[in-house]
């Protein structure tokens, strides 16, 4: 495990991602989606809405959320991407994907996570798929390397801060491979965005989960302040750039 999170470690540097293989969570995730078809699937209608709000309490249930607290995970994530003390930066949030009428092809364009967390310049994103993703299926394209360059032009919208088509009409993407139960672990300035295949019939459900660096001096300096609230005050992220 040593080797490989060194692997990881490198990886992450690199290109602002990495996917941790983790046996703890791989387990726990496969519970979680026996819990998700059992308990919450079941319930399941046509109306679209309703469903989209019973994946929302999915990602609120207490065994979900303490995968994500787990001594294992956050000492693993701590240690990739360089963080001394792990706190949480916001809820843990679901991410369904699909071309049925609950996910209707629905995908956020290119943005950068950072404006809406504003807080330490370590943070990252964790997401944990239930399903295998990839090219082949639903998943995230990412832009590697281009979470070094800082925040880049585009434009803050209500739902994210959206890139500029000048950033990526040019720029060589990747779709991560990623098993369920796998970790994708992103710097919270790279580049990505959905990755909706229109020919896949399938679904991802995908959980992700932010975390800062209490021990990060630069956040400390801004009264380690965070943007990522019931209401997400967008202006805290001009002062830390």
């Amino acid at each position: 495990m040593g080797d490989q999170l060194n692997t990881d470690m490198n990886a992450f540097d690199s290109n602002g991602w990495a996917v941790l293989e983790l046996p703890f969570v791989q387990n726990k995730i496969s519970e979680a989606k026996e819990l998700f078809n059992q308990q919450f699937l079941p319930k399941f209608t046509d109306d679209a809405q309703l469903n989209r709000e019973l994946i929302k309490r999915f990602a609120d249930h207490p065994f979900v959320a303490s995968i994500f607290c787990s001594e294992e995970f956050v000492e693993a994530i701590s240690k990739v991407a360089g963080i001394s003390t792990a706190v949480k930066c916001g809820p843990l949030v679901s991410h369904y994907t699909s071309n049925n009428m609950t996910g209707n092809g629905y995908g956020l364009p290119y943005h950068q996570d950072y404006p809406s967390m504003g807080s330490s310049h370590r943070s990252v994103i964790c997401w944990v798929n239930l399903a295998d993703s990839g090219p082949e299926a639903h998943g995230v394209e990412v832009l590697s390397g281009r979470h070094k360059e800082g925040l880049l032009k585009g434009e803050q919208t209500g739902s994210a801060y959206v890139l500029d088509a000048s950033v990526f009409e040019e720029a060589e993407a990747t779709v991560p491979v990623i098993s369920a139960g796998s970790v994708l672990l992103m710097s919270s300035f790279l580049p990505h965005r959905t990755y909706v295949n229109a020919d896949f019939s399938g679904w991802k459900l995908s959980l992700s989960q932010r975390f800062d660096d209490l021990d990060d001096r630069e956040w400390g300096v801004r009264g380690f302040k965070n943007a990522y609230r019931t209401a997400v005050d967008r202006d805290l992220y001009i002062g830390s750039i």
